[in-house]
């Protein structure tokens, strides 16, 4: 009789095949073929909006697994149960998910993933924004502060704010400020990055300069602050010292209305997203507050969504939308001509 061990010499070409085999099994789950067909607005119109992809886990930013990793498979899990907010700067897109109770940090450029929150003791982390030295501010709405992380993931200290509910967070990167916004005292708080509280604006009403449950807020190129007034139906615009400028928006079921407002950002060009969860679609607005586009509706496909959240616009014009229900970030691309007066 051959020994078994002669027979794979015999036939390296099986042995080879088994092998390949035991590694495909243990990698990562293959995807389906993303859609690279997918615009908004649909022809005849030119597209001003294109699906890029869904992200998952760590394996859609374009992980690349060592032979370990193949044969055993990662030491942790990298999926998103209900990711809420979205943040993409600086390379680093941050998933504040308030099911995990973590802020995923997935590295676009060297592809990979980190957690934060094993320290810092997050309740519910709603929000997430990134400085220019990778140090990390998280809107902690069930823990009354602002968690912050130093580039390491390190715990460093918290923000905090007695009674409130902070619910989002943006940087003005040139004055050195973050503001919060407080949906339990309706109203922006303004810190200095080193916790140096500066001042505030809002209080709960329905007059220009009041709230009634903000949401999330995002800053302009100049400096102004757009705050979503959710309770209210609106956009309000205030300048970077929180004195009150404009609005838009009012509750309704039309194109330019609102019904569930949840997130805001804004691209190049000034022009304002909103996602609305009841709609569930992502608003396009100039930034004179007039609707032009809208992309999205309610299923688990591809420009899907189900149950909105929050949105963010890099400094490349993608943009990267919170679908809480499927459990992903939804990419898409801003087609900005080179005409600066194209508008979506």
């Amino acid at each position: 009789m051959i020994p078994y061990t002669t027979r794979l010499r015999t036939f390296p070409s099986v042995a080879a095949a088994f092998a390949l085999l035991f590694l495909a099994s243990c990698g990562p789950p293959p995807r389906s073929p993303e859609p690279d067909n997918l615009f908004w607005p649909l022809p005849p119109d030119p597209p001003k909006i294109k699906y890029i992809q869904s992200i998952y886990t760590e394996d859609d930013i374009g992980r690349v697994y060592s032979l370990k990793e193949k044969l055993f498979g990662k030491e942790y899990a990298d999926n998103m149960a209900r990711p809420y907010g979205v943040r993409t700067r600086h390379g680093n897109m941050l998933v504040s998910d308030i099911a995990l109770r973590r802020v995923l940090i997935f590295d676009l450029v060297n592809k990979r993933l980190r957690v934060l929150g094993e320290e810092g003791a997050l309740i519910t982390p709603a929000s997430s924004v990134s400085d220019v030295s990778g140090t990390v501010y998280v809107a902690d709405t069930g823990g009354a502060k602002i968690a912050v992380y130093g580039p390491d993931g390190a715990y460093r200290t918290a923000f905090i704010l007695k009674g409130s509910k902070p619910v989002a967070v943006a940087i003005n990167e040139a004055l050195g400020r973050l503001y919060a916004v407080d949906r339990e005292g309706h109203r922006v708080v303004a810190f200095g990055l080193d916790g140096t509280r500066h001042f505030e604006f809002g209080e709960r009403g329905s007059a220009d300069g009041k709230f009634n449950i903000p949401l999330d807020i995002a800053v302009g190129a100049n400096g102004e602050v757009y705050v979503l007034d959710a309770g209210n139906f609106r956009v309000q615009v205030f300048t970077a010292e929180g004195r009150f400028l404009s609005k838009f928006g009012a509750v309704g079921d039309r194109p330019g209305l609102f019904a569930n407002p949840k997130g805001i950002a804004l691209d190049s060009e000034g022009n304002i997203y909103v996602t609305d969860a009841a709609f569930s679609n992502v608003q396009i607005f100039d930034p004179q507050g007039h609707v032009l586009l809208f992309l999205g509706q309610l299923g688990s496909r591809p420009g899907q969504f189900h149950l909105l959240g929050g949105i963010s616009i890099d400094e490349s014009d993608r943009i990267y939308v919170a679908d809480q229900l499927n459990g992903r970030i939804q990419v898409f691309q801003y087609l900005k001509t080179t005409a600066s007066t194209s508008k979506p």
